[in-house]
């Protein structure tokens, strides 16, 4: 009896070690396209879920200088499902750029060209300090998606664009702050609104008048998100985790008593709500209900 019972508690540790050790993987729901003024969300299941995972939504433009990301923090929704809303899109056209002595598929070229060099510059024309500033950790990011159009389908296509699109991608964090999972790097067009119907739930659209971006870089504290517009963005989260009142969009403005206050990002993950309440509230009237 003793030896069916080490047995049975054998085989549970083992499927428990099985578990435990299966690798968490992120799916993106697939994105047809961001609307111009407008939200989008974006849906994220991980399998199998990650117990206290912060799933992280990060995004920039298709940029000839900027490269580096910002991000937002997916809501849990149920069974390892995730949904986050990004900011509007502003309404950006894509700089072309050739790669010089190339008369044919010269625009896909340069882009291709771009990937390859260190310096992100192929001509070289670019803006050297923008470069070395603001796309210092985007451009670890490797481009995958471009290995699925040939010379003559990236030209096409980057010549039908009506926007700068958006690249994205999600990325998830144990609650130690290590990278557990993540999705590759995918790119999705901005089109006009009516080119580009997005319905959001009464929960999303809430969401998206009181969003708090991340940021991944010091530079980008104190500026408007770059080719992103300021509607709904109420706060931020520096790159050392520390939430504030976002000072450029200034899309709320909330008063504070007293000193300002300072709040670790995981502090919103772990609660949920944060309340301030003033060290000496104001006396309520008995008059009042």
């Amino acid at each position: 009896m003793r030896a069916k019972t080490i047995a049975a508690a054998a085989a549970l540790l083992t499927a428990a070690v099985s578990l435990g050790a299966q690798e968490t993987q992120v799916q993106v729901t697939p994105i047809a396209c961001l609307p111009l003024e407008g939200n989008a969300p974006v849906t994220v299941t991980l399998t199998p879920d990650s117990a206290g995972a912060e799933v992280r939504v990060y995004f920039r433009r298709l940029s000839i200088e900027v490269e580096d990301f910002y991000y937002v923090v997916a809501r849990p929704s149920g069974a390892g499902s995730y949904w986050a809303v990004l900011p509007d899109p502003e309404d950006r056209k894509l700089t072309r750029k050739d790669l010089k002595n190339n008369n044919e598929y010269a625009w896909a070229k340069w882009w291709r060209a771009k990937e390859a060099l260190d310096s992100r510059d192929p001509n070289p024309d670019l803006d050297t300090k923008v470069i070395r500033e603001r796309a210092s950790l985007g451009k670890l990011e490797k481009r995958v998606w471009m290995n699925t159009k040939d010379d003559p389908t990236f030209q096409k296509w980057l010549e039908q664009l009506q926007n700068e699109p958006a690249e994205l991608y999600v990325a998830v964090f144990d609650p130690y702050g290590r990278q557990i999972a993540r999705s590759e790097l995918f790119l999705v067009e901005v089109k006009k609104e009516k080119e580009c119907p997005v319905t959001l739930t009464p929960q999303q659209d809430g969401y998206a008048s009181n969003l708090t971006v991340g940021e991944t870089k010091e530079w980008q504290a104190g500026e408007s998100p770059f080719h992103w517009e300021c509607d709904g963005l109420v706060t931020r989260v520096d790159p050392r985790g520390i939430l504030r009142a976002d000072e450029a969009c200034r899309a709320c403005v909330v008063a504070w008593w007293g000193s300002p206050l300072v709040v670790p990002a995981a502090m919103l993950s772990t609660v949920g709500i944060i309340t301030v309440i003033d060290e000496d509230p104001p006396e309520i009237s008995p008059s009042r209900p």
